[in-house]
């Protein structure tokens, strides 16, 4: 159970810090998390707070062993897909220059 709220809490950091990343910003402002956009550099704070909080209940609850670990290396993946689902990634369009 700690290991799904960890996930949940790393997560949710990683969101809030796509959110006020320099490229988002902009369509941040223009959605319902435009706050986040305003005060982005509270909410980068509260995200490594997040993060901070979310490392302290893993070495907490599974000790400083291989468990922590594994289970970064685990959620890595995760936000990989997470980041390739919510961003916009089309292809630039190229002129040729002839």
């Amino acid at each position: 159970m700690i290991y799904i709220i960890i996930g949940i809490l790393i997560a949710l950091s990683c969101y809030i810090l796509f959110l006020v990343s320099e490229k988002q910003r902009p369509k941040t402002h223009k959605s319902r998390w435009s706050k986040c956009a305003e005060h982005y550099q509270i909410c980068r704070y509260f995200a490594f707070a997040v993060l901070a909080v979310a490392l302290t209940l893993l070495i907490q609850y599974t000790g400083r062993g291989v468990g922590s670990v594994s289970f970064f290396i685990f959620a890595s993946p995760i936000l990989f897909i997470l980041i390739l689902r919510i961003n916009d990634l089309k292809p630039k369009k190229t002129t040729k220059s002839s």
